[in-house]
C-alpha cells in the first residue's frame, strides 16, 4: 500500500510537471495549433523583419472568431480556424500584399504605407467564361454572346487609369464554378485574378451564389483556394470596411443568411470601431434577397444601428435601394445580362466608382461601353412626368462645358457642376410635364460629342404592352401597373393580365397580407425588367408592391 501510495504522489507530481511544461510550450507557441508572427512595416522592401523595419503594436489579427492585437514588438499568436485562415485588419494608411495565411505554424504580416485618395472600385458579377460551350454548361439557361476578354481587358485599362485605392471583386466571379469541373471553375477564378493583378492595386473578394457548392462538405473550397478567407475587414482612407459572406448551406440547401459564428464575429468587429469611424459593409446578395430569419434580422439591425453603408452586387443592376436607416447601392454587372447584353435593368456592362468626400459616399456607374464613361442617373420611376433633377457623369474628369439636348433641340436650362477625383458631375432640371407623351430623348453635348437616352412620358398610368414593346426605357424602374387581374399560379410564381398583355411575376420573401385570387384584380407596383431576358418582367420588393382592387 505504502509503494502505490508513493507511486501515486510520484504520478501526481509527473503530471503536474508534464501540465506546466505544456503551458510553457503552448504560451510559446510550439504546442497546439497556432499561427504566430509579426507585423511590421517593411521600410527597406526587402520583405523580411530587419534592424531597419519598425513593429507596428496594436495591430489587430483575426480567425474568422477571435481577435488578438499585436505586443510591443509586432508580436501576435493565434489559432486559425477550421479552414486553416489567420487574417490581418489592415490598418489605415497602409497596404498588405499578403493579408492572410492558411495552415501556416509562422507568418509575418509586412504592411507598406500608402496614401489614400479615398477612391474605390466595386466589380461585380463578371461570370467569367473562356469558352462558350463550358459557359452553357455552367450555366445553361445562357448564351454567351459577347467575348469577356474583349471587356476584361477594357475593365482592366479603365482601372488603371482611375488607380483606386483597391478593388473590391463583389461575388459570382466565375461562369458558374459551382457547377462545373472543379479545374475548369478554378481556371476561371484564377484567370479572373490574374486580370486584376495586373492593375497592381490591392483587390478583395467576396463570395457570390455561384462561388457557393452546396453539395460539398466545405461549399466555398475553390473560393478559399483562390481567394482566401470568405468574410474579413479591412481600413481605407478613414473609412472600415468589412466583406460578408451571405450563403448558408441548411440541410443541403443554400439559404440566403449570414450564419451562426459569421454574425457574432460581425456583432464583435463593430463594436470595435472608432464611432466616428463610417462601417461599410459587402456582400454579394442585396437586402431584399436575404431569406426572413432571426440571424438576418440581427444582421439588418446592426447595420441600420451602426449607420452603415451596404454595397451589393447579383441583381445585375445599378440601383440606390434607400439611404436610411442605412446607405443600400447595387453595383451592376461587369457581365451585363450574362455576356448576352445590357442588364435586364437596362446597364451596360460596367462597374461602380465610390469615392468618400468629407464621411459621404459619392459614387457613379462607369458603363465600359462609351469613351468616356457617360451615365444619367435619373429617378427609377417610370413614365416620368413633371420636373426632375437629372445628374450625368462623366469618368475621366472633363474640363468641357456641357450643352442640353431635350429631343435634339438645345434646352436652356442652368447646369450645376461638380468635380470630384474621377468623375465630373453636372445637374440640371428636365420639365417631362412639357413633353409630349411616348417617346423622347435628353442628351448632352461635350465638344464635338453627343451623348443620349432615351425615356417614357406619361402623365396617366402605364401599361405592360407599352413596356414590352419598348423594354430598353422601362427597363430598371419602378412602375405602377393597374386592373391586373391575375389568371393563374405556378408555385411562387403568378400570371396577371392588365388588359394590355399578360406577364407573370414571382411573389416570395412578402408579407402579403391577403391571398391572390384567380380572377380577382391588382395593383402592382415593382421594378420592371426586360422580358426577353428573364421570364418574370415584374420584380416586386415591397408587401406594398401588390394591392387587391
Amino acid at each position: 500500500m505504502t509503494k502505490l501510495h508513493k507511486g501515486g504522489c510520484g504520478m501526481s507530481r509527473l503530471a503536474s510537471i508534464v501540465f506546466l511544461l505544456l503551458m510553457v510550450l503552448v504560451s510559446f507557441g510550439l504546442a497546439a495549433n497556432l499561427t504566430e508572427g509579426y507585423v511590421f512595416i517593411d521600410r527597406n522592401a526587402n520583405g523580411v523583419r530587419d534592424n531597419h523595419d519598425e513593429p507596428v503594436s496594436g495591430a489587430l489579427i483575426s480567425n474568422g472568431i477571435d481577435f488578438v492585437r499585436t505586443d510591443e514588438t509586432g508580436l501576435y499568436r493565434i489559432e486559425p480556424n477550421e479552414e486553416g485562415f489567420v487574417f490581418l485588419i489592415v490598418p489605415d494608411g497602409y497596404r498588405c500584399a499578403e493579408w492572410y495565411t492558411r495552415h501556416q505554424e509562422t507568418h509575418d504580416f509586412l504592411l507598406e504605407p500608402t496614401q489614400s485618395t479615398g477612391v474605390f472600385a466595386v466589380v461585380a458579377d463578371i461570370h467569367y467564361a473562356d469558352d462558350p460551350d463550358e459557359f452553357w454548361e455552367a450555366l445553361g439557361d445562357r448564351e454567351m454572346i459577347d467575348d469577356p476578354d474583349q471587356w476584361m481587358e477594357q475593365l482592366v485599362e479603365k482601372l488603371i487609369e482611375i488607380q483606386p485605392d483597391f478593388i473590391l471583386c463583389n461575388g459570382d466571379i466565375g461562369a458558374s464554378v459551382n457547377s462545373i469541373d472543379d479545374a475548369i471553375g478554378t481556371r476561371w477564378l484564377q484567370t479572373v485574378e490574374a486580370y486584376l493583378a495586373t492593375t497592381d492595386i490591392p483587390v478583395y473578394y467576396t463570395v457570390g451564389n455561384h462561388e457557393t457548392n452546396r453539395r460539398k462538405t466545405n461549399p466555398f473550397d475553390l473560393f478559399h483556394n483562390v481567394f482566401g478567407p470568405d468574410y474579413y475587414a479591412f481600413y481605407n482612407g478613414g473609412i472600415h470596411f468589412i466583406a460578408l459572406n451571405i450563403h448558408h448551406i441548411v440541410n443541403g440547401s443554400l439559404v440566403y443568411e449570414i450564419d451562426d459564428r459569421q454574425l457574432e464575429w460581425l456583432r464583435k468587429k463593430v463594436n470595435m470601431v472608432d464611432p466616428n469611424t463610417p462601417i461599410m459593409v459587402f456582400s454579394h446578395e442585396p437586402i431584399f434577397d436575404l431569406a426572413k430569419t432571426k440571424n438576418n434580422e440581427q444582421l439588418i439591425q446592426i447595420l441600420a444601428d451602426f449607420s452603415c453603408y451596404h454595397v451589393s452586387g447579383h441583381w445585375h443592376g445599378k440601383m440606390e435601394f434607400f439611404r436610411q436607416p442605412y446607405f443600400a447601392l447595387t453595383s451592376g454587372a461587369v457581365s451585363g445580362a450574362w455576356w448576352e447584353g445590357p442588364s435586364a435593368y437596362g446597364d451596360d456592362y460596367g462597374f461602380a466608382l465610390i469615392e468618400f468626400r468629407r464621411g459621404v459616399m459619392n459614387y457613379a456607374y462607369l458603363p465600359l461601353t462609351t469613351e468616356p464613361s457617360v451615365w444619367f442617373n435619373l429617378s427609377n420611376k417610370t413614365p416620368h412626368s413633371g420636373i426632375e433633377l437629372v445628374r450625368v457623369t462623366v469618368s475621366p474628369n472633363t474640363s468641357e462645358s456641357m450643352q442640353v439636348l431635350l429631343n435634339g433641340v438645345p434646352y436652356e436650362y442652368p447646369i450645376l457642376t461638380r468635380q470630384l477625383q474621377s468623375w465630373s458631375e453636372f445637374f440640371f432640371n428636365i420639365n417631362f410635364a412639357a413633353c409630349p407623351d411616348g417617346l423622347n430623348e435628353i442628351g448632352v453635348q461635350l465638344g464635338d460629342q453627343i451623348f443620349t437616352k432615351k425615356l417614357y412620358v406619361q402623365n396617366s398610368p402605364v401599361d405592360i404592352k407599352t413596356m414590352k414593346d419598348h423594354p430598353e426605357y422601362f427597363a430598371g424602374s419602378l412602375v405602377l401597373i393597374q386592373g391586373c387581374e391575375n389568371t393563374g399560379q405556378s408555385g411562387n410564381t403568378y400570371v396577371f393580365n392588365d388588359g394590355t398583355d399578360i406577364f407573370m411575376v414571382q411573389v416570395r420573401d412578402l408579407d402579403i397580407p391577403f391571398t391572390i385570387t384567380r380572377n380577382q384584380k391588382y395593383s402592382l407596383y415593382g421594378i420592371y425588367r426586360h422580358g426577353d431576358r428573364v421570364a418574370s418582367p415584374m420584380k416586386i420588393i415591397l408587401s406594398e408592391g401588390i394591392v387587391q382592387e
